[in-house]
């Protein structure tokens, strides 16, 4: 079992390098050997459609209040 100061030095690590983290996790579910991958890969998925339904939403809201509120 990992030592729980070894875990807590790697989120550290993670929350001041995210650009670093991402491209290790990138790396990780490329290969896919990681029992973590199907994780990785929902995870990021599920951030990508939900960018794409903030923005649709934001734009459905604006044309209904600018033309159609009434």
């Amino acid at each position: 079992m990992a030592d729980p100061q070894d875990k807590t030095k790697g989120v550290v690590h993670a929350a001041e390098h995210p650009v670093e983290t991402a491209k290790a996790l990138e790396h990780e579910a490329e290969e896919g050997r990681s029992a973590r991958t199907p994780a990785i890969a929902i995870t990021g998925i599920t951030l990508v459609l939900g960018v794409i339904f903030v923005l649709l939403l934001a734009i459905a809201l604006t044309l209904y209040f600018a033309y159609g509120g009434k």
